[in-house]
């Protein structure tokens, strides 16, 4: 017993700890019952009890930071050693001599000794207690979170970049200055982040932490929109009580150039993640211009980063007033086992194949093998081979008739993918790809090799749902391992990424893209970059995105080695070991100003200033019209406030640019001079339009072709519906009136709307069908109706077969129509339609109408339903479109508000959603979430008040006379929380209302030991002792 409650303290796992102390509290109290004594003190069995009391009082100090619990934990440790527990048993005196160490690594570790004096206790039980449970930290967070100048819990730190490596603990570090802020400051929080993966793991980790502090946390908006995030709040009809957003640098540039007053007033701190992506060729200078603008600000600004080269220069540029803005640590987690990865052909094992052409003289096929170099230290390089009679592909050699050959390998993904099949074993696998199909093909590849199975059918039955059962990611999941890239949905993506982190999925083929931030740790990581012709730079392994992929090499806490595996196509040779470890020179931040190719765009911007007055709107994507569009918006921003009360003049916000300190002054004054031409623009450009086109968030040419198409649009409203009131037709207090959803879609289609965006160079080939795989041809669909069908609520396999009857493939077809989807609805058309719609209002009352376009098009194009309760479930948390599209068509017919909404579904409880709705597991768990009060944490109060209450569904049918205990069983998180007696035998008399069943379920994941009791409504909860 003593030895396996040090293995459970030593695991840190609070529900499993929990589960097995009660267990050997139960068993040591029977024993001494039979022996008839109080305790087993002085007996055998003694020292074992001893233990296990011992690591409850050390639990209950990391949990609330008792440190009378650290010192009881010490004393019964002691009377193991000193015998006065009893004697006997070695193991548990060994096991008591690794505790003690330990006892004071971990008071030294605990989040409770980090925080400063007078932190409210909540913020340490928002992670202590709150989920998932965090009782100790790594070296780095305690480093930075004691720092005796610039500490990032005082509130005078108002900038700070730390610059650590992956899988330092960023994340965790993040969520700690998030909490501590909003318990002690005032303004609420704007956490960014570039990546999307990221933003949903944060997203999903600050949930039941906010929940502790009874805070908020913002719905999960996309990045455009036509209102603000006070004006969604009111669209949904509540109080935007959320203290913190999560979003992308897209989404922020949106809200700034919308409403930047309101977004400086309400944000008191801004938290960065994955500064150093500021140096990416295709978002870095979106997110290096948001950094000069709020570096201009009062508010507080953090920036987390992966290792930076020139990291004191970029801290210099955050602020040149303070030496100690960085933070940086070298420490690491888990250790790296590094192997280089090369294909090997076997010329002996040589099979003689029948000629097929004349063109050559001889054909043969040789098997290939893999061959890997392994070194687990400096200087000491291993070969190993897969075996040659199990090879992992093939190279075919024709010889010509003139004595020269013809060879073809198997593509070298693929020998990686089955290379990756080999090392499955050994644990759990991230390859990384350079394009989508090679990720699908590699996902393939491995799930033919290996046995279905069961452990993957909650994930499998959710794609079937979402994709359609001919989708080819659900075979490979039934296989346990699947595929990432972009092209999938996000609740997809959410969906596979939570799959890989429970262990659920063995392995994940993916883009680059995922490496970037998301906290995915795997046993092993293997590289297999391919890089080819017309490939965006922005997508090559660089070094900074190689050392994110290396550093999800290792799961802290589960082993002591992660495997580093990097692809390469050369002859073996050990100086490619020297690219997994980038020298400083690779990983120094460069903005995107100060390149070869913004120098070479700036030069064509220049000429074309020389040759015409309307140079801003010929400039081609790249640096220079982004650069013209930053300037765009520091002008319009300044004319519509004043912010930045130290830098009024517009040339001063603009050199705020790390560009500038970074670049010679010849080519600053080249970029100052094109800024002066933004300025002579903008100020000959109507007053209306200068608004417009900042707020559109494109480059200023699609911005004027974007105000053109609203024009458009404006004017068929008008000839469609000029039969409909106008304003100045002599009525009084005329409302303005919407059209339907299939009038808006009309006005679109029969204009040629959709086909006017799709033109615009932002839309890239979101909209592009082929008949087949590989296929030169296109076939033309009709976004309109494809648009139809979406809103209506088709199925990814009826849309598919609605959209594209002439491609025979199933699986090919369905593959397009979910790119189609994401690329196009769920982004660019959900975009620019958004920003249409309310440029062609502004017009239309402008003129005087009194009919505008529906506000709320884009997002039902965003989100793919037609009722406005479907709209606000899926903002509201719920991610189904199914079951949102389901509810929101049956409370239309049921003529239910949607401040009614709630209070309906909580009525019909889990079993009327199973029942009306068909619900899967996951739906059940989003509506029970939907479902809970915001205004009230029963986890909370019971920390606070050491008891709390929840309703019963149903009050029972006979009340007890007195308080009767019961004890709560919950059989899933997708079933009802049941109530039963405590009697022998025991019976079920009923389940927990609907709005407390999220709450109850986070309370039994935080640990929190309580008994229970029942007056026929409500049920009491307290916390024992």
């Amino acid at each position: 017993m003593a030895l396996r409650a040090g293995v459970a303290f030593l695991g840190l796992d609070v529900a499993r700890i929990g589960q097995l102390l009660r267990v050997w509290r139960t068993e040591a109290a029977a024993m001494a019952s039979r022996i008839e004594m109080d305790s087993l003190q002085s007996t055998m069995f003694g020292p074992a009890e001893a233990v296990t009391r011992a690591v409850a009082e050390l639990m209950a100090f990391l949990r609330y930071g008792n440190r009378e619990r650290l010192r009881a934990a010490r004393a019964g440790l002691h009377s193991v050693i000193d015998l006065r527990a009893g004697g006997g048993d070695h193991d548990a005196r060994w096991v008591t001599a690794h505790l003690l160490a330990i006892a004071d690594g971990m008071e030294t570790s605990s989040i409770w000794s980090v925080l400063p004096d007078g932190t409210p206790d909540a913020v340490a039980q928002a992670f202590t207690v709150g989920a998932p449970p965090v009782l100790t930290l790594w070296p780095p967070q305690r480093d930075l979170l004691m720092r005796t100048t610039a500490n990032p819990l005082e509130p005078a730190t108002t900038r700070l970049l730390l610059s650590v490596p992956t899988s330092a603990g960023k994340t965790l570090l993040a969520q700690i200055l998030i909490c501590h802020h909003l318990a002690t400051q005032p303004g609420d929080v704007c956490y960014v982040t570039p990546l999307r993966s990221l933003g949903r793991e944060m997203r999903q980790a600050l949930s039941g932490r906010l929940r502790v502090l009874q805070k908020g946390l913002g719905a999960d908006l996309p990045d455009f929109g036509a209102i603000s995030i006070d004006d969604f709040f009111t669209f949904i009809d509540e109080s935007g009580d959320s203290s913190v957003e999560v979003m992308t640098p897209e989404r922020l540039a949106h809200l700034l150039r919308r409403d930047p007053e309101g977004v400086l007033d309400r944000f008191s701190m801004f938290v960065i993640d994955e500064a150093h992506l500021l140096a990416q060729q295709d978002r870095g200078f979106l997110l290096e211009w948001l950094l000069a603008v709020l570096a201009t600000t009062d508010a507080r600004l953090i920036l987390l980063s992966g290792v930076m080269g020139n990291a004191d220069k970029v801290a210099a540029w955050l602020d040149p007033t303070r030496p100690d803005v960085l933070f940086s640590s070298d420490w690491r987690g888990p250790r790296r086992l590094h192997a280089l990865l090369y294909s090997d052909v076997v010329w002996e094992a040589e099979q003689r194949l029948p000629l097929k052409s004349k063109t050559f003289t001889s054909r043969s096929s040789y098997p290939v093998i893999a061959d890997l170099r392994v070194r687990p230290a400096e200087s000491n390089v291993q070969r190993l081979t897969t075996p040659r009679d199990e090879p992992i592909g093939e190279m075919e050699s024709k010889r010509r008739t003139n004595g020269t050959y013809e060879r073809n390998r198997t593509p070298f993904y693929l020998l990686c993918a089955r290379t990756a099949h080999v090392l499955l074993p050994t644990g759990s696998l991230l390859m990384i790809l350079s394009r989508r199909d090679y990720a699908r093909n590699a996902a393939q590849e491995v799930a033919k090799r290996l046995d279905v199975t069961s452990r993957t059918e909650a994930l499998r039955e959710f794609l079937e749902e979402r994709l359609g059962v001919q989708h080819p990611l659900v075979d490979c999941v039934l296989h346990g391992v699947a595929y990432h890239h972009a092209g999938l949905p996000v609740d997809v993506l959410d969906a596979l990424e939570q799959a890989m982190r429970s262990e659920v999925l063995l392995a994940m083929f993916a883009t680059s893209t995922l490496t970037d931030g998301v906290n995915l740790p795997v046993r092993t990581v293997l590289i297999c970059e391919t890089r080819y012709q017309g490939q965006d730079p922005g997508q090559q392994m660089d070094g900074p995105r190689l050392l994110n992929a290396v550093g999800r090499a290792g799961r802290a806490g589960r082993e002591t080695e992660g495997w580093i595996v990097l692809g390469v196509q050369a002859k073996p040779a050990d100086r490619h070991f020297e690219v997994l470890q980038p020298a400083a020179d690779d990983l120094e931040i460069v903005s995107t100003l100060h390149s070869n190719d913004a120098l070479h765009q700036l030069a064509e911007a220049e000429a074309l200033i020389a040759e015409t007055a309307d140079a801003l709107f010929e400039l081609a994507s790249g640096a220079a019209a982004d650069f013209a569009t930053f300037v765009w918006f520091v002008l319009s921003t300044l004319e519509r406030l004043d912010p930045w009360a130290s830098a009024t003049d517009p040339r001063d916000v603009v050199r705020r640019l790390l560009a500038f300190t970074q670049m010679p002054d010849h080519i600053e004054r080249r970029w100052m001079a094109f800024a002066n031409h933004v300025e002579q623009q903008y100020a000959r450009t109507p007053a209306e339009s200068r608004r417009r086109w900042t707020v559109t968030g494109t480059a200023l040419r699609s911005a004027r072709r974007i105000e053109q198409i609203a024009v458009k649009v404006a004017d068929e409203v008008t000839a469609r519906h000029e039969d409909l009131p106008q304003a100045d037709s002599g009525m009084t207090s005329l409302t303005t009136m919407s059209l339907t959803t299939e009038e808006a879609l009309a006005v679109f289609d029969d204009a040629g709307i959709f086909e006017l965006l799709l033109e615009l160079p932002e839309a890239g080939k979101v909209w592009r069908f082929k008949p087949t795989v590989g296929a030169k041809t296109t076939v033309d669909v009709s976004v309109a109706s494809a648009l139809r069908g979406w809103l209506a609520g088709l199925d990814m396999p009826a849309l598919a077969a609605a959209i594209l009857p002439t491609v025979d493939n199933p699986s090919w077809r369905l593959e397009q129509t979910v790119d189609a989807v994401s690329g196009a609805f769920e982004h660019f058309l959900s975009w620019t339609v958004g920003v249409v719609v309310s440029q062609a209002n502004e017009l239309l009352v402008e003129r005087g109408s009194a009919t505008v376009l529906p506000e709320d098009l884009s997002y039902f194009i965003r989100y793919g339903v037609d009722t406005t309760t479907a709209l606000k479930l899926l903002t509201s948390g719920v991610k189904s479109r199914r079951i949102a599209h389901q509810i929101g068509r049956k409370a239309q017919a049921q003529d239910i508000e949607w401040r009614e909404v709630r209070d309906w579904l909580r009525n019909l409880h889990i079993a009327g959603w199973r029942h009306d709705f068909e619900a899967t597991p996951r739906e059940i768990e989003d509506l029970a979430e939907f479902c809970r009060s915001p205004a009230r944490s029963p986890l909370r109060q019971l920390l606070e008040d050491h008891e709390t209450t929840v309703d019963l569904a149903r009050p029972l049918d006979f009340l007890p006379t007195s308080p009767r205990a019961v004890e709560l069983r919950m059989p899933s998180p997708s079933a009802p929380v049941e109530v039963w007696t405590v009697d022998s035998p025991a019976s079920r008399i009923g389940i927990i209302a609907a709005a407390s069943h999220a709450d109850i379920h986070l309370l039994h994941s935080s640990g929190v030991e309580c008994s229970a009791t029942t007056d026929g409504i409500v049920v009491r909860l307290r916390e024992a002792d």
